[in-house]
């Protein structure tokens, strides 16, 4: 925590984004989830539009050479462990590529995501100011909707190495601020199926 008494705290201007999107998509016979269609347009394409409309720092965790990916023109990086580690593996890599002090992490395949999440994970850092700060649907926290400080970045490292790989687990074990949005639970509901697509 006294690494954060040191930092401006997060707001627009020192947040990057990053878009996780580098699972082997087993339930969805192992095809980039990301660019499954969804109305007619890849799920990327829509987390994408309910991210503010700032100019702000976007990049792609992907462990593919998709070539879809570039149309998007936005930086991509891939996990730093081999055999698709889960999430907590790209939030570990992120690190190595984004310059400012925090992070938000969003899944790829949600393309509801609430509008309003940035602005609430600030707000609930500003309530109470840890260095993960988290959303909580009212039943339960949703890992993947994270606000992130950069001294997290060598507990992420000793995490993957001791093969702990939960991300809710991790979070639990760590300093966090949960931020309710049990208003809109309906806006954490993720794409596992081709069907649903």
């Amino acid at each position: 925590m006294s690494e954060l008494k040191k930092i401006p705290p997060p707001c627009f201007s020192n947040i990057s984004v990053v878009v996780l999107a580098g699972g082997q998509g087993k339930r969805v016979g192992a095809r980039q989830k990301a660019l499954l269609p969804h109305q007619g347009k890849p799920l990327l394409h829509w987390v994408l539009q309910c991210l503010p409309k700032k100019e702000l720092p976007i990049l792609l965790n992907v462990n593919s050479e998709d070539l879809a990916y570039k149309t998007y023109d936005l930086p991509l990086f891939p996990d730093e462990y081999q055999g698709f580690l889960g999430p907590l593996a790209g939030m570990q890599a992120a690190w190595k590529w984004v310059a400012l002090d925090w992070i938000v992490f969003v899944p790829c395949d949600n393309p509801s995501l609430p509008i309003d999440l940035m602005e609430r994970l600030i707000q609930g850092y500003s309530i109470d100011p840890a260095p993960l700060v988290v959303a909580y649907d009212g039943q339960r926290v949703q890992p993947l909707y994270l606000l992130m400080h950069r001294s997290m970045a060598l507990n992420l490292k000793r995490a993957l190495e001791k093969s702990h790989l939960s991300v809710s687990r991790w979070i639990q074990e760590n300093p966090h601020t949960r931020v309710d949005f049990s208003d809109q639970p309906q806006a954490f509901q993720n794409i596992n199926t081709l069907e649903s697509s």
